[in-house]
């Protein structure tokens, strides 16, 4: 499906439909085609359906499989042939786009072809670029910083900011861990296995910050529709407090309604299980290194109120985001 052509007048009176929707006024009527780089992830899906269910007109989503979005091609997004590892699909997805988010590619050195497209978005002509990242990523001697994909983040968001390839406005936002992550790393077997079901990890009892899928799309929503608001600017999004994940394991007993014990392993012996379990060394890495931080209990004091303000409301805790499961992925309830 191609988004149909719409004139400025009947657009401000679609944007203001779409406020109404998510509970915002004054849209930009100006605002034109957002561009998702992917929409199969878990922040990028709850974009794609922010947008979508409340009626937005101008959306079009980067795809390598296009029946694998055809549902959200039915609620109106146009797909595009779009690979972030091959930048001859660039140009032409971004034809038209005055908005991009981007979430992070679950591919190997997806960093280095990130200049690449901040030149393509630059020359498509594109206004206002939105990513996310992690936590204090440009925080080079932080104890973050031993992460590989947290590295990556640093160098690509220091590449936003500077303007070098992409010279228009941009917003960062620096989140924690998502709460999907224990259902999109490990839901599989925790409902597969018999019960009492095992969740793996390294954190050494320590509390870890979460921050909930949701509100992440939803400060991206926001972000993307009123960008003026939100020009160069970082956000950090956290969850409302640590919790530990030995807490998440009895959470996510409730929600599969099966016994889960949470495992807490050295570290050395998560990695061994984590290569077992067939997964590419160098997510292997970065799963190992984020025990590791979380390990250190440097995200037990771990709080941010930026979302709060964007949104007005406080961040969702886990037992919110277990029970939002009308917005989760296939990975997270598969």
């Amino acid at each position: 499906m191609k988004i149909p052509e719409i004139k400025l007048g009947d657009m401000a009176i679609k944007l203001a439909e779409v406020g109404a929707a998510l509970g915002l006024p004054n849209l930009d009527p100006t605002s034109g085609t957002i561009f998702l780089t992917s929409a199969d992830g878990a922040v990028g899906h709850r974009v794609a359906s922010r947008l979508l269910n409340a009626g937005y007109p101008n959306l079009r989503i980067g795809v390598t499989d296009r029946d694998k979005f055809e549902d959200f091609n039915k609620l109106g997004a146009e797909l595009a042939d779009f690979d972030w590892m091959d930048e001859t699909t660039y140009a032409k997805a971004l034809v038209g786009v005055k908005s991009v988010f981007c979430a992070t590619p679950n591919v190997r050195l997806w960093h280095a072809q990130f200049p690449l497209f901040l030149k393509a978005c630059d020359a498509a002509g594109v206004k206002h670029y939105v990513k996310v990242s992690f936590y204090n990523a440009r925080e080079k001697n932080d104890v973050f910083s031993q992460v590989p994909s947290v590295r990556a983040h640093c160098l690509c968001d220091e590449l936003l900011v500077s303007g070098q390839y992409f010279n228009t406005t941009y917003t960062i936002l620096q989140a924690t861990h998502f709460m999907s992550n224990p259902l999109i790393q490990q839901g599989y077997n925790l409902r597969a296995n018999e019960a009492p079901a095992t969740f793996y990890g390294a954190s050494a009892g320590k509390g870890v910050n979460y921050v909930s899928p949701d509100d992440v799309a939803e400060v991206a929503v926001r972000v993307l529709l009123c960008p003026k608001d939100h020009k160069n600017k970082e956000y950090t999004l956290t969850g409302p407090s640590a919790i530990t994940d030995q807490q998440v394991a009895s959470l996510l007993s409730d929600h599969l309604k099966k016994p889960i014990m949470f495992v807490d392993q050295p570290l050395h012996t998560f990695a061994d299980g984590e290569r077992m379990g067939g997964d590419a060394e160098w997510m292997v890495d970065d799963l190992v290194a984020m025990e590791k931080v979380k390990a250190t209990g440097v995200e037990e004091t771990l709080a941010s109120n930026d979302i709060e303000k964007i949104c007005g409301h406080p961040p969702d805790n886990f037992e919110d985001y277990l029970q939002h499961t009308e917005f989760m992925t296939a990975a997270e309830v598969n």
